[in-house]
């Protein structure tokens, strides 16, 4: 497989797997708010905030399809997606380490860590970086 498609898939990749996750917090977030307490958290008095977070983690997925699209462009977004999947990792890292996240939080965000480490990769062999 040669680089671009290869880095066409993996942006195809990065989008389905932000749509699965975001749309799925999203729903189950309305429906079954008790999700929170598996994942080691006290349900918020508001979902307002963390409804939010989950739509815009469902936009960025819309940010990758665009990359996937035209992978020979659009390397702002991934400059600005390789950064927040890092910040991500790193925060649920931290809170995970305080004790106020479980291992099940962490492992979703090891994802996410991959994901930015290959974004990284990508713009290093694009020389965008």
């Amino acid at each position: 497989m040669d680089k671009k498609k290869y880095y066409t898939n993996m942006f195809l990749c990065a989008a389905i797997w932000n749509w699965m996750v975001g749309l799925s917090l999203l729903l189950l977030s309305f429906v079954m708010p008790e999700l929170f307490l598996f994942f080691g958290v006290e349900i918020p008095p508001s979902l307002v905030f963390v409804q939010m977070l989950f739509v815009l983690i469902v936009i960025f997925g819309f940010g990758f399809f665009f990359v996937h699209l035209n992978v020979d462009e659009n390397h702002g977004i991934v400059q600005m997606s390789a950064l927040e999947k890092l910040m991500f990792f790193l925060v649920f890292f931290i809170y995970f380490i305080i004790g106020d996240v479980n291992i099940f939080v962490l492992l979703l965000n090891i994802v996410d860590l991959i994901f930015g480490m290959l974004f990284i990769e990508f713009l290093w062999c694009e020389k965008s970086i």
